[in-house]
């Protein structure tokens, strides 16, 4: 449903908000409370319904709901007060005549927002640099096609393995992953030229909405990525901004050619799984800043490599301190790449829950520049939850989901420890029941669903499970370990292991 406020649209279904066209940035309190005005216009709400309905469950003072009504005016261009008005004594109305379902064409342009999957182009297999050249090359392409606000973009680790099908099979399988359009590129040549042809199609039809040939050098791979990532957004949507434009034309991940495969054959290693490859990764970032020490990204991946070796919140402090510096070294050099705020983000996730603000912080920054990055969506909806908004958490997840329906294993352990706080024991099992490798950590999250569900038989295996690989692991440590903000989502943490006897097991 597309509600219309004033000047903003107001669309419930999919969680956004926008004004002449474009999204507008909004806290999940602040939309939730903007939601929920909307479903009762022309009603006095007290304040009293209004923390029940968008804090229940935690305890904040009414300044928390001064402050969301004041976003909530500036955030649809009511400072004036005359949308939302408030009632002495009695709480606030939203006084919105007009307000009512969209029109059905407007509200279909709403919901127009194209989505397109840049499939891996076609590179001779036998030449191995311009598969990892072009690999990476449509990676930059999504990137950059995600800050449209205008593009939803699948992201692309589902991009990838949806292009293991082909022929009519891909388009079914594109169209059930809700996909509207896919482009696919055919390269040719080696060495310092290549040839690309890259198209443009219609999912359900086959009809190719766009197609363009390009001849380059080697040298010019970055000026290519930016410009078929410009071409293929103006195929869907004739009207972008220039703004829009410019801003999409975001910076390559290094200027030399050379250290950008380094930093491509870095990310595919950290991506991947084995002895080593982690440490083999980092030698690749560093020879990438060896020979571009400007490559901000090269250093943000880096700081991941170093916090992924350590062994990610078990490392040590230096560890780090170190990382933490060498992501804002990284954002000193790439201030508006969005993936330099994220690193960052996560480096400081991993140093506990006095940095949660801080990394807050960076990912909204991340989601600011980047909205539609699924990985950014998902780690931020872990973030919310743990600081105990798991409702606002799951719904960020879940669009990220969407964005990349064929998703790797780690969203699994996120939505999971997001629905365990909103005590969705049942889904959340399933959700850490995916996982295809679990930790002792893990089996005692998935220990507390089953007991939570009165399902004491596969409760009590999950404990044996855990023991197995950790067999002194207790209750103490496992709730002083985990990143739940809030104490009281310790506790039902602790309460839970205690049902389903985790100390007993040992």
């Amino acid at each position: 449903m597309a509600l219309q406020i004033g000047s903003a649209i107001l669309d419930i279904e999919r969680g956004t908000l926008r004004r002449n066209g474009e999204i507008v940035s909004i806290r999940p309190k602040t939309l939730e409370l903007l939601t929920y005005l909307a479903r009762n216009p022309g009603r006095v709400l007290s304040k009293v319904e209004l923390l029940e309905a968008v804090w229940r469950g935690i305890i904040v003072s009414e300044d928390s709901l001064t402050q969301s009504v004041r976003d909530a005016r500036k955030s649809i261009g009511d400072e004036a007060q005359v949308l939302i008005r408030t009632v002495p004594r009695r709480g606030y109305l939203l006084q919105v005549p007009e307000t009512g379902p969209v029109p059905t064409p407007y509200a279909e342009a709403l919901r127009a927002e194209p989505m397109v999957a840049v499939l891996p182009f076609r590179v001779d297999a036998s030449n191995t640099v311009g598969k990892a050249l072009f690999d990476g090359a449509v990676e930059e392409i999504t990137n950059a096609l995600s800050c449209f606000k205008t593009v939803a973009v699948l992201a692309r680790y589902s991009a990838f393995a949806l292009a293991q099908n082909s022929g009519a099979e891909l388009r079914a399988t594109a169209q059930g992953l809700g996909v509207d359009y896919i482009a696919e590129g055919y390269v040719e040549g080696g060495g310092a030229d290549y040839t690309a042809r890259i198209e443009l199609s219609e999912t359900t039809s086959g009809r190719r909405a766009w197609g363009q040939s390009f001849s380059f050098t080697k040298g010019e791979i970055f000026a290519f990525q930016t410009l078929v990532a410009q071409r293929i957004a103006t195929a869907l949507v004739a009207n972008i901004e220039n703004a829009v434009m410019r801003r999409g034309s975001v910076a390559p991940p290094t200027a030399n050619v050379d250290a950008y495969l380094h930093f491509l054959r870095g990310k595919e290693l950290l991506r991947s799984y084995g002895e080593g490859v982690n440490e083999a990764a980092r030698d690749h970032f560093l020879k990438a800043i060896e020979l571009d020490p400007t490559a901000g990204l090269a250093h943000a991946y880096l700081a991941l490599a170093d916090v992924i070796i350590g062994g990610y919140g078990d490392a040590p402090l230096g560890v780090l301190d170190q990382a933490r510096d060498r992501a804002l070294h990284a954002i000193a050099l790439a201030p508006d790449e969005a993936r330099c705020h994220r690193m960052l983000a996560l480096t400081l996730l991993y140093r506990g829950r006095d940095e949660y603000d801080s990394v807050e912080e960076h990912f909204t920054r991340a989601l600011d520049l980047n909205p539609y990055d699924a990985d950014t969506l998902a780690q931020t909806g872990y973030l919310r939850a743990l600081r105990g908004d798991a409702k606002a958490g799951l719904d960020l997840l879940d669009k990220a989901v969407l964005l990349n329906p064929i998703h790797p294993t780690w969203y699994y352990h996120d939505r999971g420890e997001a629905l365990l706080i909103a005590g969705r024991h049942r889904d959340a099992a399933a959700s850490f029941a995916c996982l295809p490798r679990k930790s002792a950590w893990q089996w005692a999250r998935l220990a507390v669903c089953y007991a939570a569900t009165g399902d004491g038989d596969k409760a009590l295996a999950c404990v044996r499970h855990g023991h197995a690989l950790v067999p002194d692991l207790t209750i103490a440590q496992i709730v002083d370990e985990c990143r739940m903000e809030r104490a009281e989502d310790r506790e039902q943490l602790r309460q839970g292991l205690l049902v389903a006897g985790w100390d007993t097991g040992i």
